[in-house]
């Protein structure tokens, strides 16, 4: 009776271990080859951050962008990093999704893997927002030049003036597309974005006015005095 009783004990006992210990073994190669592909995933995306890091600043990318204000742009931003650094970031933590989304998905977490996938879908909208920014830095460079050019040449006071006022709509615009991108508040960056677009269209209308007329007036003097000649 006695031996009965332990036989039942022993059993109630050993066989969920044995049970645990089974799933374990079958559960033990997902485990190992998740924690394999974990390593070589940081292993590659630190190499390549550096690497991505390396050339950009072989490139002296970083020293023409801070000579055209990015660096300004990026500080008033709350960034305080170099543009290599930042694409260098993006780089490893790009890898190093990839390497969670793998694993997890070797380890069947399919929950977790569905919340990667949508996170690494959504990791090339934040390399055309920078894209963006890029080119809106430059662009606002180049035509703050254009209307301080055009406007100095006739000899207005707020040339300056309205040369950083320019580049500094350029720059909110420039964000605003890069926001909506990046699917920010849409709808109503979309309208913002038309009402800038006009905005730039018709301060460059008035400064191509203001630094043609005496172009303009120039050539008209010449036409008079040619026709004039001839009679």
């Amino acid at each position: 009776m006695t031996d009965n009783l332990f036989t039942v004990w022993g059993n109630a006992v050993l066989n969920p271990l044995q049970d645990i210990w089974g799933r374990f073994l079958l559960f033990l190669p997902a485990l190992v080859g998740a924690i394999v592909i974990l390593l070589i995933g940081w292993i590659v995306a630190a190499g390549l951050d550096r690497l991505v890091t390396q050339i950009f600043k072989q490139l002296k990318i970083d020293g023409a962008l801070n000579k055209i204000g990015a660096k300004t742009f990026f500080d008033k931003s709350g960034v305080d990093l170099e543009v290599s650094e930042v694409i260098g970031n993006l780089v490893r933590w790009t890898i190093l999704l990839i390497a969670f989304l793998a694993a997890s998905d070797i380890l069947g977490l399919s929950r977790v893997t569905d919340f990667l996938n949508q996170i690494l879908v959504y990791i090339p909208n934040v390399f055309v927002a920078i894209a963006i920014l890029l080119i809106g830095v430059l662009a606002a460079h180049f035509f703050a030049g254009v209307v301080r050019g055009t406007i100095g040449a006739a000899r207005v006071r707020a040339a300056q003036f309205l040369g950083a006022m320019t580049k500094w709509v350029i720059y909110v615009f420039t964000i605003l597309v890069a926001l909506n991108q990046l699917g920010i508040a849409a709808s109503i960056i979309d309208r913002l974005i038309t009402a800038i677009f006009f905005m730039i269209a018709l301060a460059g209308g008035l400064a191509f006015g203001l630094g043609g007329q005496k172009t303009a007036s120039e050539t008209l003097d010449d036409l008079r005095k040619e026709v004039g000649h001839k009679k």
